[in-house]
């Protein structure tokens, strides 16, 4: 019988190739394909994020709409980045009176933060119809945990009411 090589001997050969050093040394594919990657997403980031919207897609965009995000988005990223009860209230406000009540799930359960209670049932109410049309609510535990809340910090009953029958359906 032949002398087989051991496993340590396959991998110390294996170490020793050509594509195992350039890995190790930095050099070879790998990292300009990750550098491209990482400055896509971040192009991607400012876009979503901030509006900046790049060279290569502002002539494709229809004319007015390359210059940054408009005023709604600018609201609902006020929403979403609120650090206090006191600026949220005041975007939801603003974004209520200017475009009307969000139809979006994440926005939505930031609105559940709102201290008036004709705010809350505005968004009860947009929340039961998104659950009526059978539809997926995201982070159904924090839905659930914010709508039992409202049972206690509510002190209208038909927001009461509502709240815990859309907890009791997301259960």
């Amino acid at each position: 019988m032949a002398d087989r090589p051991s496993w340590r001997d396959m991998d110390r050969k294996r170490d020793k190739s050509a594509h195992r050093r350039e890995e190790r040394t930095g050099r070879g594919r790998g990292p300009r394909v990750d550098s491209a990657t990482a400055a896509y997403k971040r192009k991607l980031d400012a876009f979503f994020d901030h509006g900046v919207v790049p060279e290569h897609l502002k002539d494709k965009l229809p004319a007015g709409e390359s210059d940054g995000p408009g005023p709604r988005q600018k609201l609902l990223r006020d929403i979403r980045d609120a650090k206090n009860t006191r600026a949220l209230e005041k975007a939801v406000d603003k974004l209520r009176k200017d475009f009307g009540m969000p139809e979006d799930m994440e926005i939505l359960l930031r609105v559940l933060e709102h201290s008036k209670d004709p705010v809350l049932f505005e968004a009860l109410q947009l929340i039961e119809q998104y659950v009526d049309s059978g539809q997926q609510v995201p982070r159904k535990p924090r839905f659930v945990e914010r709508l039992k809340g409202l049972e206690f910090s509510s002190f209208d009953p038909r927001v009461q009411r509502k709240a815990v029958a859309l907890a009791n359906r997301l259960r």
